[in-house]
């Protein structure tokens, strides 16, 4: 029983060796790490205009289809949309009422399976509630 645990755990520790190694390839900056990604957040204005334009196309009591993919692409928009606010020079005390509607948002489409049309509203409600704060709050 040892032997075989000792067989995988060399065949782990070669594998971590491979990759570790490949870090220090082509595309690797003087420090032997791989390039992080750094693309910008979108500004606040920006990434509001989209999270509204695709809250606007819901209706609160039904799609013509399925509103399960509508529904998770407001769920991505506000994330978006908070990206942008920690990016943002206002900082968290002024974004921190939004913060928590698309903390509300998310915990709404956690408990929304698919496109469960009786309880939509646990995503819709907060989402409408995010629009009005920014608009009585624009970025500044």
């Amino acid at each position: 029983m040892i032997k075989g645990w000792g067989k995988a755990a060399s065949v782990l520790l070669a594998a971590s060796a491979v990759v570790a190694a490949a870090g220090c390839g082509e595309g690797a900056g003087e420090t032997g790490k791989a390039a992080a990604s750094t693309s910008p957040a979108p500004s606040v204005p920006q990434a509001r205009k989209v999270f509204e334009e695709d809250l606007g196309a819901l209706a609160w009591d039904g799609c013509p289809d399925d509103c399960a993919r509508d529904l998770d692409e407001v769920v991505a928009n506000a994330r978006v949309l908070r990206k942008a606010m920690n990016a943002d020079a206002a900082g968290p005390g002024f974004w921190g009422p939004a913060y928590k509607l698309i903390d509300e948002i998310e915990a709404g489409r956690a408990k929304v399976e698919g496109d469960a049309g009786w309880n939509r509203a646990l995503v819709l409600k907060p989402a409408h509630a995010l629009e009005g704060w920014l608009a009585a709050n624009p970025a500044k």
